[in-house]
């Protein structure tokens, strides 16, 4: 993959703090930590075996530990979000093209 497995899960938990600290969501740091967790074991699979995208993980995550019908979009999470999840994508693609 063209970019760091870390780099890109830290982005999409920022994304997703500044997502729930605007929309008055409190969450302790152990949501997080669970989050970034479970982002690390699907995301450190070769392409062709992860079964999820990272904004499918995002919100799977979201609704099973807030409760919540919410439904995140790479937008909500903001530009940084949707450049990393633009550059996963060209990357997996260009795996699978091969």
């Amino acid at each position: 993959m063209n970019i760091e497995i870390d780099d890109f899960i830290k982005v999409l938990s920022e994304g997703l703090k500044k997502y729930l600290n605007k929309n008055n969501y409190s969450v302790d740091k152990s949501f997080y930590v669970q989050l970034e967790t479970k982002l690390l074991h699907e995301l450190s699979r070769p392409f062709n075996e992860q079964l999820f995208t990272p904004t499918q993980l995002l919100n799977d995550y979201v609704q099973k530990n807030l409760n919540s019908t919410l439904r995140l979009t790479p937008f909500d999470l903001g530009e940084e979000f949707r450049s990393t999840l633009l550059r996963w994508g060209v990357a997996k693609a260009k795996f699978l093209d091969e």
